[in-house]
């Protein structure tokens, strides 16, 4: 078993200081509200008016029927400089699955993705491209440079954009599992709240790809240690044309 995944955590009273260390493409990370209630999520911006975030986050709370996207307020660059005004769903481009938050079966994290058209729609901001990748095109890319970053609003940093420290994507056949490109599986610190938050290959000249959103936290078959577990960007890149901008692995590599 590996995961258990769950994304909402309740907003605390405090607000926290921007965190200086943030570059420029954080701007695209943002916080996700659903309707009434005091628990969020993270979501990333892939295009000037839509975003992509796990789909249990549309299950907030005790919820049994998933938020209208009317319901849904999407905040970018929270916490930080320059301050931007919330954009609000307007509809659902494409979801991965029905699934509720809390436990997350195995199989639906690789399902955990749901794209939202926001209006107004985010200026100012540079989206993030998403990169369709197997899990071996990323260990490659780590293996010439490029860094893995991840970040979300998790964890106690509800006004505040965390990225987290430095972690690597772990090859399923050192947990002893079959090939399954669907999943990024990742040692990254997961926090509650990081749900929909990116996961990010950056470049030597400073460039993210996005190549994943986080689901939620499991556990390692043979340590117990704990894994951020994500879904590829490639489950859901065909949703983001032609508003989005997807690159491929001979754009990436070469």
């Amino acid at each position: 078993m590996l995961a258990l995944a769950a994304c909402a955590e309740a907003h605390p009273s405090r607000l926290q200081a921007p965190n200086p260390l943030q570059a420029d493409w954080t701007a695209a990370v943002g916080e996700l509200d659903v309707g009434d209630s005091d628990q969020h999520c993270s979501a990333v911006l892939v295009a000037p008016d839509t975003i992509v975030t796990a789909a249990h986050c549309l299950f907030l709370g005790t919820a049994q029927a998933p938020a209208s996207p009317y319901e849904i307020t999407f905040t970018p660059n929270k916490g930080a400089l320059p301050a931007l005004p919330p954009s609000r769903g307007v509809a659902f481009k494409g979801v991965g699955g029905i699934i509720r938050g809390g436990k997350i079966r195995d199989q639906d994290v690789a399902h955990d993705w749901a794209i939202i058209a926001v209006s107004p729609p985010v200026v100012g901001v540079q989206p993030l491209p998403v990169a369709e990748l197997p899990v071996s095109g990323m260990l490659q890319l780590v293996a010439s440079g490029d860094r893995l970053v991840t970040a979300g609003y998790g964890n106690g940093a509800y006004e505040e954009l965390r990225l987290q420290p430095p972690c690597r994507i772990v090859p399923q056949s050192e947990l002893g599992l079959s090939p399954e490109n669907g999943l990024v599986i990742t040692d990254c610190e997961y926090r509650v709240g990081d749900a929909g938050g990116p996961i990010l290959l950056i470049d030597g000249a400073g460039q993210p790809a996005l190549v994943g959103i986080f689901s939620g936290i499991g556990r390692n078959p043979k340590t117990a240690g704990s894994l951020g577990l994500g879904v590829n960007a490639r489950n859901f890149s065909d949703y983001l044309r032609p508003s989005g901008r997807v690159i491929g692995s001979e754009a990436l590599h070469g």
